[in-house]
């Protein structure tokens, strides 16, 4: 006959359960995504001339919806030289303050199916951090999902006196820079 023991039993149920538990967690857990090639375009508000790119901001994202970004002041190109110099020595001082931050939270992060191919839109709030100056902002995104790689966007308007940025550019050009992000996440 069989001979029971409660106490055994009770070891090898919880030892199924937990084997369980871990062999199927992989196939729920949501992993976390990079790209060290997000790329960010600024063009002011009143004067196209005032148009740049960055194409190697390195982009984040945490399996808990964090979602960060750093990027060289330095890397942002412009197609008249004289402009980029400016930029870099006179407006955004990059040899003092030579790089760009921004930590936020994707706030409605649990409705992106990263299972599913589809565009999710999404809202992030975090602090941005540029020429030194940290803003709390608040910004609407999309996420789209294509063959299960997520490839976010983000389009917004900065003011640049928000983050201590002055100069010519601002008393005779823009004081509004519009931003547009693109990362594909890896």
């Amino acid at each position: 006959m069989y001979n029971f023991d409660v106490q055994t039993l009770s070891m090898r149920i919880l030892f199924i359960f937990l084997f369980a538990i871990l062999v199927s967690s992989p196939l729920v857990a949501q992993k976390n995504y990079s790209t060290t090639k997000a790329e960010v375009h600024f063009i002011a508000v009143d004067d196209s001339d005032i148009d740049a790119v960055n194409k190697n901001a390195v982009c984040r994202l945490q399996s808990n919806g964090d979602l960060s970004f750093i990027m060289l002041i330095k890397d942002f190109t412009f197609e008249m030289e004289g402009m980029q110099k400016h930029f870099n020595e006179e407006y955004l001082e990059s040899d003092q303050f030579p790089r760009a931050f921004f930590n936020g939270k994707i706030t409605n992060f649990s409705t992106v199916n990263f299972t599913k191919d589809g565009k999710y839109p999404i809202t992030v709030k975090g602090t941005m951090q540029v020429h030194g100056v940290n803003k709390a902002m608040q910004t609407s995104g999309l996420i789209e999902i294509k063959n299960g790689q997520p490839i976010a966007t983000a389009k917004f308007t900065v003011t640049l006196k928000d983050f201590k940025i002055g100069g010519i550019l601002i008393k005779m050009v823009a004081d509004k820079i519009n931003i547009d992000i693109s990362a594909a996440l890896l």
